[in-house]
């Protein structure tokens, strides 16, 4: 009799995080995870409680992942980073931007989101637009690009957009603007707005 194979709770998650990633919270089941182990669904009962905790792991996961889409150096300009890593992951990563931005999913994000939301200001801390900046101010500037980026990679994720998915053509027919370019104008503009404040 061959030996019985044992996953772990990572091993349950990794394949949780893999489902949703292909199909969002649509094909999230037992039985989809299942397969994803190629095995029964006992593995995954014996590892977890319930379902809740899974879909709570998964969007830990996918937050961790959309933070280093987030982090990852694409300009030189780390603020514009941040804009265009949130942008991309939206547009590259649809199901899981979906996953950790639906209402059901929300409280979880903002359960794990806190401690991201800090690491991505104090990355900012030494740029020399935000170095010298009251926390407040910051903050309100940090907080209103979030919104309007917020929009723009929802529209994406959600397919209000047709457009391809590199940041050089991304925008550049509706708007006249490549993504990069679009970003910039939004910082750039938030900034002077409320850096006064």
């Amino acid at each position: 009799m061959p030996p019985k194979q044992r996953f772990t709770p990572q091993d349950v998650i990794e394949a949780a995080f893999n489902v949703v990633r292909r199909q969002g919270w649509e094909g999230f089941s037992a039985r989809t995870i299942a397969n994803e182990l190629h095995s029964s669904t006992r593995p995954i009962y014996d590892c977890f409680n319930s379902m809740e905790n899974i879909e709570a792991e998964v969007v830990k996961k996918a937050l961790a992942t959309f933070v280093a889409s987030i982090n990852q150096e694409r300009t030189g300009d780390i603020w514009l980073d941040q804009a265009l890593g949130y942008v991309l992951f939206a547009a590259q990563e649809k199901y899981l931007f979906r996953c950790i931005n639906d209402e059901k999913h929300t409280p979880f994000q903002r359960q794990f989101a806190r401690e991201h939301w800090t690491k991505l200001g104090e990355a900012l801390a030494d740029d020399d637009r935000f170095r010298a900046m009251p926390e407040p101010i910051r903050h309100k500037i940090r907080a209103a690009r979030w919104m309007m980026i917020h929009g723009l990679s929802w529209l994406i994720a959600s397919g209000w957009f047709k457009t391809p998915i590199e940041a050089d053509s991304m925008l550049a027919d509706q708007l006249g603007y490549t993504l990069v370019d679009f970003l910039a104008k939004v910082n750039d503009g938030l900034y002077e707005e409320f850096k006064t404040d």
